[in-house]
C-alpha cells in the first residue's frame, strides 16, 4: 500500500502539458498513425512555445495506469519544440503529461484518440490550447483541475486512528465543501455536464487518497471507511479519473474479498491488478480482452531498461561518511562502475516519502547482514530537497547515496529506470543489467532469498 500511497504524490506533482503540432497535415498523419496503431493505444502529439535558453528541452507523458507495467515516456523535443509519441491506454481515463518537473497538465483520453496541445512554457500554470480528440472537455478540466488543487491542499483530515464515527462527518464535509466549491465554477465557466460530473469524483477520489492510511480503532472500522457508499466502488464512470484506482488499491491491499462482489467490468479488472499478491488471474474473468493481454500474456517492451538516455551532468554522493560531488557522468553509469561489477540492490526514493524513509530505517539490519557479501546497496533520491537530504544522508548505513539536483536528469532516470512511484526498488547484476520486475522492496519477507540468490 505504501508504494501506492507514494504514487498519488506523484500523482499530484506530475499533472503535464502537451501541445499541437503546426499544420494539418501533420495532424493528420498522426491521426493515420493513430488509425493504424492497437486499439488500447493513444497519440499524443505537441509542440512548446517561448521555452527559455535555460529550460529543459524533454516532456514526460505519464500514462497514470495502476499496473507496474504504467508508461512514463520521456519526449525529447525537437528543431520545432515539438513532439509526437504513441502510448497504451487500455480503457477511457485521464493522463498527464509533466513539463520542468513543476508545470503539470491534466488530459482525458480513450483508446483510439488522438491527442493534441500548444504549450506556452512562460506561463505558470502552463497555458494550453487542445485540439484532436475530446477538445472541450480537456480545454474545460484541465482549467478546473487546476483550480481545485488549492482547496485539496488546504484540507486538514484527522488522524489516521479517530474512531469512524468521528472521522467520517469531517470527511465528508470537506466533500461537500469541494463539491460547492465545483458548482460554483462550472456556473461561472459554463462547464459541461460531463466534466462536472469528472470533477465531483477527482472531489472524492483526491480527498480518499489522502485518507489512504485510516486505520480507525479496528478492522471493522477501517472497511466501514474504505467501503463507505459514498465511494460508489463499482460506479463504471470512476475509471475515468486516474486518481480512482489507488482507493481501489488501497481496498485490494486491506479487503481483497470486496472483489467477489464486483461486477464483470473495468472496476473488476483494476481489482485483479491492484492485487499484487494474488497468481495470474484467468483469462477469462477480464472484461477488457486487450487490458489483460497487455498485462499478462504479451511481452512488454516498454519495461525493458535501458541507460543510453541517461546523460552524463552532475550530482552528489554521500559514501564513506563523506559527500562527493561528481561531474559529467552518467549517474547509474558510475554506480555500476564504483562497485566493480558486484550485484547492486538500488532503492530509488524521495526525501519527502514518509514511507520511503521507514523503509530504509526498518532495513538497516538488512544492510548490516550483507555488508561483508558482494551484494551492494545503494539509494538514489529524486524530486527531493538537498537540505532534506543532507539531513537524512548521515542517518543510513551500508549504502551509497546518490542525490540528484536537476530536473532534466531527473526526469531521464524516472523515464528511463520507469519510476512510476516511491519508494521504487531494482536490481543491478554483476554484468550491469537492470530490472524491476520482480524485486522484492526493503521490508519484503523475501528479499534475504532474493538477495542470496544474487550472491
Amino acid at each position: 500500500m505504501a508504494n501506492r500511497f507514494n504514487i498519488f504524490f506523484a500523482f499530484v506533482m506530475v499533472l503535464g502539458a502537451i501541445p499541437t503540432i503546426a499544420g494539418s497535415v501533420t495532424q493528420e498523419l498522426v491521426r493515420s498513425s493513430t488509425a493504424q496503431s492497437m486499439a488500447d493505444s493513444i497519440t499524443v502529439a505537441g509542440r512548446f512555445r517561448n521555452i527559455a535558453e535555460n529550460m529543459p528541452r524533454i516532456a514526460t507523458i505519464i500514462e497514470c495506469e495502476i499496473s507496474n507495467k504504467s508508461v512514463r515516456e520521456i519526449c525529447e523535443l525537437d528543431s520545432n519544440s515539438s513532439f509526437c509519441r504513441k502510448i497504451p491506454l487500455s480503457y477511457p481515463h485521464t493522463f498527464t503529461v509533466n513539463y520542468n518537473q513543476s508545470n503539470f497538465i491534466n488530459v482525458f483520453a480513450a483508446p483510439g484518440d488522438s491527442i493534441y496541445m500548444d504549450i506556452d512554457a512562460s506561463a505558470t500554470p502552463l497555458s494550453v490550447s487542445f485540439s484532436g480528440d475530446h477538445e472541450d472537455i480537456n480545454r474545460q478540466y484541465n482549467c478546473a483541475f487546476q483550480h481545485m488543487q488549492s482547496y485539496y491542499w488546504s484540507v486538514n483530515l484527522p488522524s489516521d486512528t479517530v474512531a469512524f464515527d468521528e472521522y467520517m462527518p469531517i470527511f465528508k464535509e470537506y466533500i461537500r465543501q469541494g463539491r460547492d466549491s465545483i458548482a460554483c465554477y462550472a456556473r461561472v465557466h459554463n462547464l459541461s455536464d460531463e466534466v462536472t460530473s469528472m470533477l465531483h469524483i477527482d472531489n472524492i477520489y483526491s480527498l480518499a487518497n489522502m485518507a489512504n492510511g485510516y486505520q480507525g480503532r479496528n478492522m471493522e472500522e477501517k472497511r466501514a471507511f474504505f467501503l463507505d457508499p459514498i465511494f460508489d466502488l463499482f460506479n463504471e464512470e470512476n475509471t475515468k479519473l486516474m486518481i480512482f484506482p489507488y482507493h481501489i488499491s488501497a481496498i485490494m491491499n486491506y479487503f481483497p474479498d470486496v472483489r467477489d462482489s464486483a461486477p464483470k467490468g473495468t472496476v473488476r479488472d483494476i481489482m485483479y491488478v491492484c492485487d499484487e499478491e494474488a497468481p495470474t488471474p484467468d483469462r477469462s474473468v477480464f472484461f477488457n480482452q486487450n487490458y489483460y493481454n497487455r498485462l499478462y500474456t504479451q511481452n512488454n517492451p516498454v519495461n525493458i531498461i535501458s541507460l543510453d538516455g541517461i546523460r552524463p551532468g552532475d550530482f552528489y554522493v554521500y559514501i564513506n561518511r563523506e559527500i562527493k560531488e561528481i561531474s559529467d557522468v552518467n549517474p547509474i553509469t558510475w554506480l555500476i562502475n564504483e562497485n566493480n561489477r558486484h550485484p547492486i540492490y538500488l532503492d530509488v526514493s524521495a526525501t519527502w516519502c514518509g514511507p520511503c524513509r521507514a523503509a530504509i530505517k526498518g532495513s538497516e539490519y538488512i544492510r548490516e547482514h550483507y555488508k561483508d557479501s558482494d551484494i551492494e546497496f545503494a539509494i538514489i533520491w529524486l524530486n527531493s530537497s538537498k537540505e532534506a537530504w543532507l539531513k537524512v544522508a548521515p542517518t543510513i548505513s551500508n549504502s551509497i547515496q546518490i542525490f540528484i539536483n536537476n530536473v532534466e536528469m531527473e526526469d531521464r532516470i524516472k523515464g528511463h529506470l520507469r519510476i512510476n512511484g516511491y519508494p521504487t526498488c531494482l536490481m543491478i547484476d554483476k554484468d550491469g543489467n537492470i530490472t524491476k520486475e520482480g524485486v522484492p522492496h526493503y521490508l519484503s519477507p523475501e528479499l534475504p532469498s532474493f538477495l542470496n540468490s544474487h550472491l
